[in-house]
């Protein structure tokens, strides 16, 4: 019986230890083939394009700032701008669609987002200290494309599954299943025409779709690194406080 359990305990051991090592040499590949290496001497990143969404086209600029500011602005029509910013602690939006042009401050599901958002590097990198556990789920067929398929769970049980193709090493897809309330949001983004950004490879398309509908769909045009960015567009404006728009999250 004790030679049993021995060799229970080192069949496990010898599993768990094949697996971490293929995660880690699959992440080490990941980060080559996409130039992590380079695009960790970089403080600032802006990205500018157009969000395609219910046949309407809108331009973007996007502004990241290390460790973790990030700002969005969207051009909508009638000249308003939308907003949605995060300086690190404080996650707020701009939503003129609701007949304010006054910041609001967010919470629940939509900070946690905007925190995800503000990662200059993606769950990808250093995902342990970033609170994220990590199991190597093997491999899936992606519409002909062998993939490997990544879990990564969060402190909040929300689950990320990303695609990274076997061959090239880039993350083709990634499924999110974010926990809302009492109900679980599941939606998928799919991203391609990459092209090398001076050592940095960027996807220049990013389309999202939830039940298998697309939603909306990013089309990149520039990309700048190392720009001068002044934090104070970061942080929320000083204004009298109201409640953010209601999304029918329950808290």
């Amino acid at each position: 019986m004790k030679k049993l359990f021995m060799s229970i305990a080192f069949v496990a051991i010898t599993v768990f230890g094949i697996q971490a090592q293929s995660v880690d040499e699959i992440l080490n590949s990941y980060y080559e083939a996409v130039g992590m290496e380079k695009q960790l001497t970089h403080n600032s990143m802006k990205i500018t394009g157009k969000s395609i969404q219910m046949g309407m086209e809108t331009p973007f600029t996007m502004v990241q700032k290390r460790p973790d500011s990030f700002r969005l602005e969207v051009d909508m029509q009638g000249g308003a701008t939308m907003i949605q910013a995060f300086d690190g602690k404080t996650a707020w939006m701009v939503a003129p669609w609701t007949g304010s042009t006054d910041p609001v401050e967010l919470s629940g599901t939509r900070l946690d987002a905007m925190k995800m958002q503000a990662d200059f590097d993606g769950m990808l990198y250093d995902y342990a200290d970033k609170g994220y556990t990590l199991e190597l789920m093997g491999t899936d067929d992606m519409e002909g494309t062998e993939v490997y398929k990544l879990k990564f769970t969060n402190e909040n049980g929300n689950v990320f599954y990303q695609f990274i193709d076997t061959e090239n090493h880039i993350l083709l897809k990634t499924t999110s299943i974010m926990k809302q309330g009492d109900a679980e949001i599941e939606s998928e983004t799919y991203f391609g025409n990459y092209k090398d950004m001076d050592g940095i490879i960027v996807p220049f398309s990013v389309e999202s779709k939830m039940n298998g509908e697309t939603k909306s769909q990013v089309i990149v045009e520039t990309v700048e690194y190392d720009m001068d960015v002044d934090d104070s567009i970061f942080h929320m404006p000083e204004t009298e406080k109201k409640e953010e728009p209601a999304t029918g999250e329950k808290k």
